[in-house]
């Protein structure tokens, strides 16, 4: 079964209730005119989200994404990202690394959240499952991306 080019979409075109929380729970984090940073997400405030929750290292340069946590639900149905490199990961072609890779550097350049949806085959039974997501960035200095967070969810499974 084949992966679904992920697509950008609007935040409203989501349907998706941890994507959404997530958000107003990241927007409620800035400082000013500073981004939030890592420090400033609490698992404790966000313990529905953490099973589809990624928290992602930032490199500059060259620009590597390194998954620093995964939630479980999302290694389930996905794979298993932590520790891993976004280059290195096994079930995802390249096409579609170098996808993601833009997103998370458009995110880093542009400071600002994407919504995307998509269709990814399940890790157990090969059926297509819609997938709904973002990437949120986070700035340990409130200016440079250093690290982003991001939500995978499966709205359809319920």
């Amino acid at each position: 079964m084949t992966r679904e080019s992920a697509c950008e979409v609007a935040l409203c075109d989501l349907k998706s209730g941890p994507v959404k929380r997530f958000d107003v729970y990241w927007r409620s984090k800035w400082r000013g005119d500073a981004l939030p940073r890592r420090q400033d997400i609490d698992p404790s405030e966000i313990l529905d989200i953490l099973p589809l929750f990624i928290l992602a290292d930032i490199e500059a340069q060259p620009f590597r994404v390194r998954f620093r946590l995964c939630g479980t639900r999302v290694s389930l149905l996905d794979e298993e990202l932590t520790g891993r490199y976004l280059d290195d990961l096994k079930n995802t072609p390249a096409d579609e690394k170098q996808r993601i890779q833009m997103m998370y550097e458009r995110v880093c350049f542009d400071r600002q959240p994407l919504y995307m949806r998509a269709s990814n085959p399940s890790q157990q039974t090969g059926n297509l499952l819609r997938l709904e997501g973002a990437i949120w960035p986070l700035s340990s200095d409130g200016v440079r991306v250093d690290k982003c967070a991001a939500v995978e969810d499966f709205p359809d499974l319920g």
